[in-house]
């Protein structure tokens, strides 16, 4: 009974089936079923964990980059970039180091925080920053990241050589602790050993024992009222000269120099980074050498009588009340001087030797700085830098006369009252003058090809022919002129007149300007005093310069005026060309 009635089930169950197959009731229930899973799906959470997967990865794919740090724009120009490259460069060189210079130049960028830094002040911090990194480098492989750490300190508002002192601090705290890692911890801590007083920090300037020193020199050589009068603050400019020729017999006078000077670098912001580089330089063999003929030319100059003139002169010209005054003393210093050096030039083997020598020391502070030590190398970086922290142009070496040109302007511009005056044609015709000048006097010769000795023999030629000898013609005409002044303006028009018919440009620009000198001071010479006589001679050196007749505008009588040998021949061509026929 039982069977038959679960046979009767089935049997229905089947054709049941077999009807469903054939209607379109199917659909229906299949979407009855979907939503029931669909909706148990729902309950369990399955589809929320899924919803939220997919919304991640699709977040993560479309995501824009707003919320990254955009990358600052560095406030450092590309030539400032380019020294500081140089800097790095020298320093791994000069110390057998591999600082990275992409690493210290980003540094250098984040911490400069506005436009034309303070460059002289970052090199006097790049140093110990450069020192501190390069032990780390041979200490750990993760630079980068032991920088990264200083983040906090990137984005201080201090100034930038205080952040990078700070950095550097940090960083030699992290050296340490690096250090104190690589040891071995011994089980059993010694004690601390007892503190021993710390040595007293050397100071570059004076100490008792100098004063001493150099208090028993100036007594030794009869200066005790001088020594007295610095002491109680009762000094003057002209005791202090009075003392330098004593104190220079010192054997010890370079130190107790070097050492003053030192005092007065520590009162300027620049003062650290001069005294690292000048003391490499004057611990070199040139260095020594270099400061030991400075003393000795110090010494002969101060011992000579022009050296004890300028010693009474300049304090005088200090304290001139105004322009008249400070113009006579000038002028009265001047003329004896010059006196002095063209009277010895009327020897023409002491002329001779003067230029050669003179040649010679200009030759070797050329070939010194063509090829400077290391301790040298770094200056015109400096040098740049201290310019482009005044807002002055950079020096150029590749385009001199841009620079030089540049250079001046700006300066004027900033340290003067001086209003749109542009130097560069000035600059123009001296360099296109010296380059026809070196071009005459070399004859087909290269400067580049010369040794030493041929470069003197030829730079010697070269300022007898093309300075010493228009100057002395120009002294002449002075010196003659004083004594007969109805002669001034007929020879400072006839020597400008005679250069301009030679034709040579570089000797006629020094004869007008040595003649516009020479007419100022002939300006103050005895009764014929002031603007008038100054413009009357002025326009005489011009009139010259100009090709004019000056035998017929400045007519004169008789033969006084007659000093150079070629006057004679010009005055006979000159009435020549005046005979009718």
């Amino acid at each position: 009974m039982k069977l038959g009635f679960l046979l009767l089930i089935v049997g229905g169950a089947v054709q049941g089936g077999v009807q469903e197959i054939n209607t379109e009731q199917i659909p229906t229930k299949q979407e009855n079923i979907q939503e029931e899973i669909l909706q148990a799906m729902k309950d369990s959470g399955v589809l929320e964990e899924m919803q939220g997967k997919l919304d991640n990865m699709l977040y993560e794919t479309n995501e824009v980059d707003s919320n990254k740090p955009k990358k600052k724009p560095s406030h450092l120009t590309t030539q400032e970039e380019k020294m500081l490259q140089a800097f790095i460069v020298e320093y791994n060189d000069d110390r057998s180091t591999k600082v990275n210079p992409e690493l210290v130049l980003s540094i250098i960028r984040r911490v400069v925080k506005a436009p034309s830094p303070n460059l002289p002040s970052i090199f006097v911090q790049l140093t110990p920053l450069l020192d501190v990194l390069s032990s780390l480098g041979l200490k750990s492989n993760k630079l980068t990241e032991i920088v990264e750490r200083q983040s906090p300190v990137f984005q201080s508002p201090a100034k930038t050589k205080d952040i990078l002192h700070t950095l550097t601090e940090n960083l030699k705290s992290e050296l340490v602790r690096i250090t104190l890692d690589e040891k071995k911890v011994n089980k059993k801590t010694p004690p601390p050993p007892k503190k021993k007083p710390a040595a007293q920090k050397a100071k570059s300037g004076m100490d008792l024992n100098d004063y001493l020193s150099l208090g028993s020199t100036l007594l030794a050589g009869g200066n005790g009222a001088q020594l007295l009068n610095m002491l109680t603050g009762e000094t003057d400019m002209s005791s202090m000269l009075s003392l330098l020729p004593t104190l220079l017999q010192n054997s010890n006078s370079q130190d107790l120099l070097k050492k003053m000077f030192y005092s007065y670098l520590d009162s300027t912001p620049y003062g650290p980074m001069v005294k690292t580089y000048l003391d490499s330089w004057l611990n070199s063999a040139q260095g020594k050498d270099s400061i030991g003929l400075v003393f000795k030319y110090a010494d002969i100059f101060m011992k000579s009588e022009s050296g004890q003139r300028l010693v009474k002169v300049l304090p005088k010209i200090a304290n001139a009340n105004d322009l008249d005054a400070f113009l006579e003393l000038v002028h009265e210093e001047a003329e004896w001087n010059w006196a002095q050096v063209f009277d010895n030039f009327q020897n023409s083997d002491y002329k001779e030797k003067i230029l050669e020598q003179a040649s010679e020391y200009i030759v070797y502070g050329y070939e010194y700085f063509e090829n400077p030590p290391k301790q040298l190398k770094k200056v015109p970086v400096l040098i740049n830098g201290f310019l482009m922290s005044n807002g002055i142009p950079t020096f150029d070496s590749k385009k001199p006369e841009q620079s030089v040109i540049g250079i001046i302007n700006k300066g004027l511009k900033l340290f003067t009252t001086v209003k749109g005056f542009d130097c560069g044609p000035y600059v123009k015709a001296i360099s296109k003058s010296f380059s026809k000048a070196f071009d005459r006097q070399s004859k087909g010769n290269n400067w580049s090809e010369l040794n030493s000795k041929q470069r003197s023999h030829l730079l010697a030629r070269l300022i007898d022919n093309e300075l010493v000898e228009p100057m002395q013609s120009v002294w002449n005409v002075y010196t003659h002129s004083v004594n007969n002044l109805e002669c001034a303006e007929h020879l400072l028009c006839l020597v400008n007149h005679n250069e301009r018919k030679n034709n040579v440009d570089s000797r006629i620009a020094v004869v007008k300007a040595s003649s516009l000198a020479a007419s100022w001071a002939l300006a103050h010479v005895k009764n014929n005093r002031g603007e008038k006589y100054w413009n009357m001679y002025k326009q005489a050196v011009w009139h010259g310069s100009k090709g004019e007749d000056c035998l017929t505008t400045y007519k004169v009588n008789g033969e006084t005026c007659n000093i150079f040998a070629w006057q004679k021949t010009n005055f006979m061509s000159t009435n020549y060309d005046h005979i009718e026929l």
